[in-house]
């Protein structure tokens, strides 16, 4: 069982390994790996940007609604309404 775990440190060594740690690891494979690494961190980036935009717009869209139960309450106060929360 040991053995096998060697191995698979082996392998991600390989895997993540820089051509200084790996003579094996060329510096095309290390160039495509982090263009792939790029790759994603500009996916994740696309993202969480796109997800902040909605969430500020959907915390605009709270304000807005939160400004209108106002004004509708304060139209009802003189028909004797109230409404407590």
């Amino acid at each position: 069982m040991n053995e096998e775990v060697k191995e698979d440190k082996e392998e991600k060594k390989l895997i993540l390994g820089t051509p200084q740690d790996n003579p094996e690891v060329t510096k095309e494979q290390l160039s495509a790996q982090l263009n792939y690494a790029q790759k994603l961190i500009n996916i994740l980036q696309g993202k969480v940007n796109d997800l902040t935009g909605k969430m500020v717009q959907i915390e605009a869209q709270l304000l807005m609604a939160k400004e209108d139960k106002e004004s509708m309450l304060k139209q009802l106060e003189p028909v004797g309404i109230t409404l407590t929360e």
